[in-house]
């Protein structure tokens, strides 16, 4: 029943916070406020947590598992894959991004479109390309509270 549901949610045009419900109600474990665009593909939901705030654009896929369904290359080499992805808080999944199993996306992250993300993207991080990597990790409130309290305060000027 939940991946009827996930279809549905993914191809009918629901309004964004319908559709994110209709994701919940198929499975996948998501905090308030998502955003999810249409046509977004989701395999093994139960594998799949999604922070509160995070925005999924047109076309993602967010795989919980991989696998050759029905293939000589399942059966002889057992090539599946599953594992859990987790989205944490505030990120942004950029159009036709693939997200594989077992990568954690952190807090306030973004991937670009197009990105394949292989492995995960550290908190404030911005993944780009195939296969993904971090081009940059953004400056963030406990980062700069940290380099203002190793900084040497600046020597006072003697009158004179």
């Amino acid at each position: 029943m939940g991946r009827i549901i996930r279809y549905l949610a993914s191809m009918l045009p629901f309004p964004l916070g319908v559709r994110a419900s209709l994701y919940r109600l198929s499975g996948v474990r998501m905090g308030a406020r998502v955003t999810i665009d249409r046509n977004v593909q989701v395999t093994r939901a139960d594998r799949v947590v999604i922070g509160s705030r995070v925005t999924i654009a047109n076309a993602v896929s967010i795989l919980g598992e991989i696998t050759a369904v029905h293939s000589h290359l399942e059966r002889e080499y057992g090539i599946t894959k599953a594992a859990p992805v987790v989205i944490e808080d505030d990120a942004y999944i950029g159009v036709k991004a693939t997200i594989l199993p077992g990568v954690r996306i952190g807090r306030m992250a973004t991937v670009g479109a197009n990105t394949l993300v292989i492995s995960d993207v550290p908190p404030y991080g911005v993944i780009l390309g195939v296969p993904g990597r971090v081009m940059m990790v953004r400056p963030h409130a406990s980062a700069i509270e940290e380099s203002a309290a190793t900084e040497t305060p600046p020597r006072a000027e003697s009158p004179g």
